[in-house]
């Protein structure tokens, strides 16, 4: 899979165990793409994504914000 630079140095830069973790989430996002992966296997993901991005800062204005601005 080819992703850009800005990705690969990210992904590059993160621990081996951060790395399977990322990959595990890809896996399943690509699964759901393909409707392979079950609908609880993806509820969890994104909930999992959603504490994360809680985590570090991320708020309703802010997602908002964001959201508007592909509008």
């Amino acid at each position: 899979m080819e992703v850009d630079e800005q990705a690969s140095k990210a992904y590059n830069s993160l621990g081996q165990e951060k790395q399977q973790q990322l990959l595990e989430a890809v896996s399943i996002l690509l699964k759901k793409a393909t409707n392979d992966a079950t609908a609880d296997e993806y509820r969890k993901l994104l909930d999992e994504f959603g504490g994360v991005a809680v985590r570090n800062g991320l708020t309703q204005e802010v997602l908002d914000g964001l959201l508007s601005k592909h509008d």
